[in-house]
């Protein structure tokens, strides 16, 4: 049961919805997870994906005051601009991991939303020691054992995840031919970087003032 009262069941039914959104569309599997900052209450709520289209009826609350215990939860607390985390296996950008490549930015569109690069980080999601790439605002990061992407909402992690394993899919694909993939422009790059750590800047301090991020419209 939620260590919180109503109107908390609100908060679980979305992001039940959203559990079953990517769990549907195979970008989420068994045994992933979702979760979702809640600013005005300080905490964080947790969900596991059960089945595919299934929406899952077991949450876990977390205090963000609480000394961190699992991998969402030091996230959170290293980045007060992430409002929202899938720590899964999606096909295309599990191969990043399996083939030990980092994603550099090769679509404007990545860049803006996911930021210059999805990081290879050597090193498992059990693991306790510091992220010392989450430093670099990111959205997107492959760790060995799973993929992490990060929103600064949880509707802008729907379709932050989805901006990466279709971009991932291209890029493994295009690897896979020999030849060479080239980058963003780097003015394009500078650009669409620095429009992301605004919206990243407004984010943080929105959740730091306990209000939800608010979902940017457009490039």
């Amino acid at each position: 049961m939620s260590i919180f009262q109503p109107p908390t069941s609100a908060v679980e039914h979305q992001l039940g919805l959203a559990a079953a959104r990517l769990s549907g569309k195979g970008l989420l599997k068994p045994g992933d997870q979702l979760s979702q900052r809640i600013p005005e209450l300080n905490a964080f709520v947790k969900v596991m994906i059960t089945a595919r289209n299934d929406v899952p009826a077991d949450f876990e609350w977390v205090r963000l005051s609480d000394t961190p215990a699992d991998l969402h939860h030091r996230i959170y607390r290293a980045r007060p601009d992430v409002g929202a985390i899938a720590a899964g296996r999606p096909t295309w950008t599990s191969w990043l991991s399996r083939i030990d490549l980092s994603m550099p930015g090769v679509f404007d569109e990545q860049i803006r939303h996911l930021g210059i690069e999805a990081r290879r980080i050597g090193m498992s999601s059990s693991e306790t020691a510091p992220m010392p790439a989450l430093s670099s605002g990111a959205n997107a990061y492959c760790l060995d054992d799973l993929v992490l992407c990060f929103g600064m909402g949880l509707e802008r992690l729907l379709l932050n995840i989805e901006i990466l394993e279709k971009c991932a899919e291209c890029y493994v694909l295009a690897q896979s031919t020999g030849a060479e993939v080239k980058r963003i422009p780097w003015l394009i790059r500078f650009i669409a970087n620095g429009r992301l750590r605004k919206d990243q800047k407004e984010a943080a301090a929105r959740h730091l003032r306990g209000e939800r991020s608010i979902l940017k419209a457009g490039y």
